[in-house]
């Protein structure tokens, strides 16, 4: 081995022998705090008054929508309709130069 190896099995042997003096425990009230500020809302929120107006713009958004699929669901859900569209020719109109 070399002189290197047999240095890091040293050092590594005195870290595993060597006490931790640190107190790991955490402050006095720390818990009580957390628990405190998790049910705060920042004074700087920005986008508060808006919050309270997105999910009623969301419910009217897909009641639109809805609405839109019901009232045109109707004309295309007939035969008739379907064959005036295929049988026009849409393309042969918009190139007629003559």
């Amino acid at each position: 081995m070399n002189q290197f190896d047999q240095q890091w099995r040293r050092l590594t042997a005195l870290a595993r022998q060597a006490a931790d003096s640190r107190d790991v425990a955490a402050p006095l009230g720390f818990a009580t705090r957390v628990a405190a500020l998790s049910g705060t809302i920042p004074a700087s929120y920005v986008w508060a008054p808006f919050e309270r107006f997105a999910l009623r713009g969301l419910l009217v958004a897909a009641a639109c929508g809805l609405a839109a699929v019901a009232f045109n669901f109707s004309p295309f859900s007939t035969s008739t309709m379907t064959d005036a569209y295929t049988a026009a020719d849409n393309v042969d109109e918009l190139l007629d130069l003559s």
